[in-house]
């Protein structure tokens, strides 16, 4: 199922079906991700497109965590693993609901009980265009209880022709490559890592297209493999950060207490 949003000369596939991810953005005749089709996707999953991350983004330590004197511990068979770890929320295997649509907008749902989240609750994103812009917003509910909540996006752009993107500081990784709580200076490329205090909006050019990237989130994971593509993820909180923090730190939604994010790609010129 595809569902198609354009404003003049923007595009956007969406495809509710596939973990509610944006398939292909395109401004003119000119693509900007990675699709499904792309020779270079070797995760068919986890490799393609724009999909959202919730209710947690990055990687979940032992794809458990404590929350009110208990470890809550995923079922594993439901997640995306890398080796004990669970990555990038419940959601990613799982079709989303087509709640509103227009010509340029849409809105979708998913009920976080039936992908496993134990806490139930629901998500909600809403897609929309202007003509230079794609906006996403996305919220975590919860109908019963609190519990604690991320949300995250991984766009993976076709590889840029030149990226900008400056950061303050950078959390540490482990020797299992996941985020720890202590922040240093910026390493040298190539990235696997998560950043926060951003010296200015990311930007980088594909295919010609000089894009830039706002978000309301306080972290940004960059990833840029040797051979492929790029992905500029902004999260509410780092990789691993229900491990990480406790509960006064984190995002915990309650009924009538949503956490909401914003994550906009705006197209700012073609190169000449």
């Amino acid at each position: 199922m595809i569902v198609t949003l354009c404003t003049s000369d923007l595009r956007v596939e969406v495809r509710p079906d596939a973990g509610g991810r944006i398939a292909q953005i395109t401004m003119g005749e000119t693509p900007i991700l990675l699709g499904a089709e792309s020779p270079e996707v070797s995760d068919p999953v986890l490799g393609w497109g724009c999909f959202p991350m919730v209710p947690w983004a990055g990687r979940l330590r032992g794809a458990t965590f404590p929350w009110r004197g208990k470890y809550v511990k995923l079922p594993r068979e439901a997640l995306r693993m890398e080796g004990p770890h669970a990555l990038h929320g419940t959601c990613t295997n799982h079709p989303w609901n087509v709640v509103a649509q227009s010509a340029s907008s849409m809105v979708m749902r998913i009920e976080l009980e039936e992908t496993g989240w134990p806490f139930g609750g629901w998500a909600e994103q809403r897609i929309s265009l202007s003509p230079t812009s794609v906006q996403m917003e996305m919220s975590v509910h919860s109908e019963k209880t609190e519990f604690p909540a991320q949300i995250g996006w991984h766009p993976w752009f076709a590889t840029p022709e030149w990226l900008d993107v400056d950061f303050s500081t950078m959390h540490r990784r482990d020797t299992e490559g996941i985020a720890t709580a202590e922040l240093v200076e910026p390493a040298p490329p190539p990235w696997d890592d998560c950043f926060t205090g951003a010296l200015h909006a990311p930007r980088l050019r594909v295919n010609g297209l000089d894009l830039e990237l706002t978000s309301d989130c306080s972290h940004w994971v960059v990833y840029n493999p040797p051979t492929h593509g790029v992905c500029i993820e902004p999260q509410s909180g780092p990789p691993d950060m229900f491990n990480m923090f406790s509960a006064p730190e984190l995002g915990v939604v309650a009924p009538g207490r949503p956490l909401t994010r914003h994550f906009i790609i705006a197209f700012r010129g073609r190169a000449t």
